[in-house]
């Protein structure tokens, strides 16, 4: 019995360290990610009110945008997501530039989806990446796309630019994992090319994707292509590509 009631002091000391260790980590999650994402979208739902403000596509709409920061390239949206954001365009030299920087170019841990090296809003194909954020903002709905039905019920993918209002139809989506042996380097498909080209980096994408959309585009159209990481796997990324309708 003696040695019984030894022990009940020191498990309640082992559960006490264990509920103490698990509260700081808590605590310390809520401090340096949740909080800070949340101020982070904060802002930019500030930035979505004022995309919001004016219904209709006008030049004027986005250039409070461009005059806050000349990087910015454009708004993307898609419906029944959270993605409706501002794009911008790094120098090549710095591609990476806003992967954790905010609109205003302050550190961010969310980032800011932005245009990759090698292509611009202009290119034939070019890409926009972005966080997978696990509060579903960002890139964070985009595996959604995984799924054919769901697919196939959001097809249309918005981006204006400072001179155009364009929608583009997602096509295929598709996994990768950067370094495999295997690995499909979609990033490396980016910015203008022949039509003999293009209608290779269409057939490739389409044989990798996931869904099946019965619908390519027939004739050359400008493609973009959103990516972000997935956890399928260590250093995978999922992509979604869409061709240009109007």
């Amino acid at each position: 019995m003696k040695k019984k009631n030894r022990l009940k002091p020191f498990i309640l000391g082992v559960l006490s360290v264990i509920f103490i260790a698990a509260l700081s980590f808590s605590l310390y999650n809520a401090l340096t990610i949740y909080i800070p994402q949340k101020q982070e979208q904060s802002r930019f739902h500030e930035l979505q009110q004022i995309a919001e403000q004016k219904k209709e596509y006008s030049a004027e709409k986005y250039l409070p945008f461009f005059e806050m920061n000349t990087d910015f390239r454009g708004w993307l949206k898609i419906e029944d997501t959270d993605i409706s954001y501002p794009v911008v365009k790094p120098t090549d030299e710095d591609a990476e530039y806003y992967l954790h920087r905010d609109f205003d170019k302050n550190y961010s841990f969310s980032g800011t989806p932005f245009i990759g090296a090698g292509a611009d809003e202009n290119s034939d194909i070019f890409i926009i990446y972005a966080h997978n954020m696990k509060t579903d903002t960002m890139f964070g709905r985009l595996d959604d796309y995984a799924d054919s039905d769901w697919a196939k019920a959001h097809r249309d993918i918005v981006f204006d630019t400072l001179s155009e209002h364009r929608v583009y139809r997602v096509f295929a989506a598709f996994q990768t994992k950067v370094g495999a042996e295997n690995e499909y380097k979609y990033y490396e498909k980016v910015g203008n090319c022949n039509t003999d080209g293009y209608n290779k980096t269409i057939s490739e994408i389409t044989k990798k994707s996931l869904i099946d959309t019965y619908d390519v585009p027939s004739e050359k159209s400008q493609i973009i292509m959103l990516s972000t990481c997935s956890y399928h796997t260590k250093n995978g990324r999922f992509v979604v590509a869409a061709y240009r309708t109007e």
